[in-house]
């Protein structure tokens, strides 16, 4: 292991900080990492490193933390795979495409080409027809009511992805708990934002 957070940058390798109570993973840049320690007083040393952290997990939060130097081209962060960097392109692309035109398509058929070509990418991953038929047949019916709009079968379409484990889950991040009083913040709280000084209070 490294004995400080600036030793991963020499290999080009970031940080995956993994909680031993949810399973949560986040990866950080060393100068990332190293800006969050200083707001919040922790050290950088590798064996103190996560001594000040909390998971960042909505709703966890616990301190039982454990970092790892992430070599480049690791799985990303909380997928059961290593996706390939064409999976990776192609699913972002089609995702992007069905999110463009669930956005804009409220009470019009937006059944086009590059809608269609966009959903025979998803089944490759998915392999679920009845989401990716139920997207096409809203998108090709302009007289639907707004409760039959396409962010449903869209959602349906990223949860068969992440169960597929193409897609890594939702995760709702808390922000970091900011100090509330006036005195220095202990390690593993932010200090708050220095507040403004009135042009009379300075005379």
């Amino acid at each position: 292991m490294p004995e400080h957070l600036s030793d991963p940058v020499s290999s080009g390798a970031d940080v995956r900080i993994t909680c031993g109570h949810c399973g949560f993973e986040e990866d950080w840049t060393p100068a990332a990492l190293a800006r969050h320690l200083a707001e919040i007083g922790g050290s950088q040393r590798w064996a103190e490193l996560t001594r000040h952290l909390r998971c960042r997990r909505f709703g966890c939060g616990a301190t039982t933390l454990d970092a790892v130097p992430l070599p480049p081209g690791s799985r990303p962060a909380n997928m059961p795979r290593r996706i390939g960097r064409l999976d990776a392109h192609l699913l972002s692309a089609a995702l992007a495409v069905l999110e463009g035109v669930t956005q804009r398509s409220h009470g019009q058929a937006v059944a086009t080409l590059e809608v269609r070509l966009a959903l025979l990418v998803v089944h490759r991953y998915a392999r679920d027809r009845d989401c990716v038929r139920r997207f096409w047949l809203r998108a090709a019916d302009g007289n639907r009511t707004v409760d039959a709009g396409l962010a449903e079968p869209l959602q349906l379409i990223r949860h068969r992805l992440v169960a597929a484990g193409w897609l890594a889950p939702p995760v709702l991040l808390e922000p970091a708990r900011t100090w509330p009083w006036d005195s220095p913040a202990p390690p593993g709280w932010k200090a708050p934002a220095a507040v403004a000084t009135r042009p009379d209070e300075q005379a």
